[in-house]
């Protein structure tokens, strides 16, 4: 169809077009769009989402090396990114994963990251948009990879946890006024890898989840309310399964978050749920085929707005079976109602995908995602086109617009 012909039919049904390129238009379908890649520099293996300049839209950051750095690329609209400004941090430190949060208390979202190479956490902190270095704090532990970051104390601070796969423990850093406390770490199962922040058991405090890839289990950590921690239950994924990394939300719509996980076998992947019955009591695994290897970083989001929560993960390369070539894949599970998950959507990104968000990127009230890619230095950005016709007021427009246009005969 011409494009004279499709915006005429567009504008017809009430849809606008504000913003939007031809190219645009043609990589999406009824569910989501191809993906765009921003560079962000070499082995990105940390990404967060947040609005870091104020002006409603959620901007990205991303970690490189070889410069070592932390670039954060501003949305400029319709989910649409400028070229990373850069924050220079030690050489040969090894920045690994993010976490974005207003660690100072002064309004503005800041970010930590993890040293690995170094085995501590810096803040980055954001003045109206701008970063700066902030404090360095050592982790009491090695080869930190995951953070995580939330009010654990309930004083009104953000708090910083990380795991740290070298020294089989996470690591416990309280936030007292904008300064990050010494660490208070916790021993873990062997080869821990992934680590979410979540209310599971209905207390006043966010509690812990551990993908231990060595032990088979994802190992739950209750907090008491003061961001101390006791160990609760250990699911095991059975002895057939590693688990790789972990999310923490409702997937059966009963008011209790559930975990779900990825998990590789000898042969495969998969998304392995556990229900949560009540204060953290946690049913059988039920495990979902990822059609895909080796799946790494998982997210929990409605992405669908019809059943609940979805889960999307990163799979490794795959073989396209008509074409040969290797692909990398995110696989989206769309839930249809009380955790029951079908056949996943497989959606390609970048060569070797390390992390995965998902974020409001195109203020339109659709979850989409961005992985960083450690094959080819990029962020892949998918759009969620699965909201069918929605729309809304981007911070500035004078006039609603959709991103969102149903396939035309």
């Amino acid at each position: 169809m011409k494009r004279k012909s499709l915006i005429a039919c567009a504008l017809a049904i009430g849809i606008s077009l504000h913003g939007m390129s031809e190219a645009q238009l043609a990589v999406c379908d009824r569910l989501w769009c191809g993906a765009v890649g921003y560079a962000v520099g070499s082995n990105p293996s940390g990404v967060a989402a947040a609005d870091f300049d104020g002006d409603r839209r959620v901007d990205l950051a991303a970690t490189s090396e070889s410069p070592d750095k932390v670039g954060m690329l501003r949305n400029i609209g319709n989910g649409t990114f400028a070229a990373p400004v850069n924050v220079a941090l030690a050489g040969g430190s090894g920045p690994h994963s993010l976490a974005a949060a207003d660690f100072d208390g002064d309004g503005d979202v800041d970010l930590v990251v993890t040293r690995h190479n170094e085995n501590d956490v810096q803040l980055l902190i954001n003045t109206s948009g701008v970063f700066s270095l902030g404090a360095i704090t050592g982790v009491d532990g090695t080869d930190p990879g995951q953070v995580v970051a939330g009010d654990l104390d309930n004083n009104g601070f953000v708090d910083v946890v990380t795991v740290n796969r070298g020294s089989d423990s996470i690591s416990v850093l309280l936030n007292s006024g904008g300064v990050l406390g010494a660490a208070v770490t916790y021993p873990v199962g062997a080869d821990p890898r992934g680590l979410a922040l979540g209310y599971l058991d209905n207390n006043d405090g966010l509690d812990l989840a551990v993908a231990s890839h060595g032990q088979r289990e994802v190992e739950l950590y209750l907090n008491d309310g003061s961001g101390a921690f006791t160990a609760g239950s250990s699911l095991s994924v059975g002895t057939e399964l590693r688990p790789e990394a972990v999310a923490i939300g409702d997937l059966d719509a009963d008011g209790d978050n559930d975990v779900a996980t990825s998990t590789t076998a000898v042969v495969g992947g998969f998304v392995t749920v556990f229900l949560n019955t009540g204060s953290a009591t946690f049913g059988a695994p039920v495990h979902h085929d990822s059609e895909a290897t080796d799946p790494s970083a998982i997210v929990i989001a409605d992405f669908d707005l019809a059943f609940g929560n979805d889960i999307a993960v990163l799979n490794g390369d795959i073989q396209n079976p008509i074409t040969g070539d290797i692909e990398w894949l995110v696989a989206v599970l769309s839930n249809s109602g009380a955790a029951d998950f079908g056949r996943p959507r497989l959606i390609e990104v970048g060569a070797s995908p390390a992390a995965l968000v998902a974020a409001d990127l195109f203020t339109n009230g659709a979850s989409h995602l961005v992985s960083a890619n450690q094959g080819e230095g990029t962020l892949s950005v998918l759009e969620n086109s699965n909201v069918i016709l929605a729309s809304g007021f981007e911070w500035g427009d004078t006039f609603p617009w959709s991103r969102t246009v149903p396939e035309l005969p």
